[in-house]
């Protein structure tokens, strides 16, 4: 599968990134003039692109059946991410790449019927505008009825840390723990999501994975 990934040198991106490459899948690197992948993920194809850039974009999607976004923008720049993610999905129509799968946010689950985790009195301040604007973007998404896109949250806390397995992948809701956390490490959510990208199970859906 011809995979082209945008954020690699992000720290979810990079563990996606290998994820990809060891299913085997060929991945292009979409990447911002002068920035270089890190050496572990040397065989990826990089590429330089302007990603403000659509019709640039669509010209380095051709040839791909999937785009894989984790894009991340600055923290004081959380409404780029919605404008991105429409830029993405006018490029992959452009290039006739039919599936998207855009790492999305853990506010956007819910923990009851009608009450999203972002909208909950605990969800933290500080994260707000982020998750918020994950939301908007799966609303982009949601309107793409022509594409085949995921939008993958992690679990409410994701941190650094290997594989260890003992995760459940599911749709829509919050995943928690016996204990009533909803915690994944960068390893597990990565290989989590490179399955759904190599076996396409949750199209036109949010998925999550978390620690059960």
């Amino acid at each position: 599968m011809n995979i082209a990934l945008i954020g690699s040198t992000g720290q979810i991106g990079r563990e996606i990134t290998q994820q990809l490459l060891a299913h085997p899948h060929a991945v292009t690197a979409l990447l911002r003039p002068g920035r270089v992948l890190p050496g572990e993920l040397a065989a990826a194809l990089p590429l330089a692109v302007n990603l403000q850039d659509e019709a640039e974009l669509a010209r380095a999607l051709t040839g791909h059946d999937v785009l894989v976004s984790a894009y991340a923008p600055p923290p004081d720049q959380a409404d780029a991410l919605p404008l991105m993610t429409a830029r993405l999905v006018r490029a992959a129509r452009q290039a006739g790449v039919r599936r998207v799968m855009v790492v999305g946010g853990a506010g956007s689950l819910y923990l009851a019927p009608g009450q999203q985790l972002v909208d909950s009195p605990m969800f933290p301040a500080a994260y707000k505008a982020i998750a918020l604007a994950h939301r908007e973007a799966l609303a982009v998404l949601q309107a793409a009825d022509d594409l085949d896109w995921t939008f993958f949250a992690p679990a409410a806390l994701i941190e650094p840390g290997a594989r260890r397995g003992g995760y459940r992948v599911g749709r829509d809701r919050l995943i928690a723990d016996a204990d009533g956390q909803s915690r994944i490490s960068y390893g597990d959510y990565a290989e989590a999501f490179a399955r759904e990208v190599t076996q396409g199970e949750h199209l036109r859906a949010v998925v999550t994975a978390a620690y059960a």
